[in-house]
């Protein structure tokens, strides 16, 4: 089985069209498709972040928050209790 894992970051600098000032992107790991990691962009790092939580709490999975630096600033672990229901775990 495959670990998942979102992250929040800035876009690729390759990728002309969300190379802009302030774009990020929204990452997805491991996808059990076999395919390669989904990358959606926003333009903002907040409404990543939203996106990210929102994806993250649905499919209990860590999320991962990188700065402009690449580094992770933060991290959030969130996963399914007995009955399904996602929680948080620090």
């Amino acid at each position: 089985m495959t670990s998942r894992s979102i992250h929040v970051l800035p876009a690729a600098t390759d990728n002309t069209e969300y190379a802009g000032d302030g774009a990020w992107a929204l990452t997805i790991e491991g996808l059990e498709n076999g395919g390669d990691d989904t990358a959606l962009h926003f333009p903002t790092q907040e409404a990543a972040i939203a996106a990210g939580w929102m994806r993250a709490r649905e499919d209990g999975v860590p999320l991962c928050i990188h700065g402009r630096d690449g580094l992770v600033r933060e991290r959030k672990i969130y996963c399914r209790d007995a009955r399904g229901t996602a929680r948080i775990g620090y």
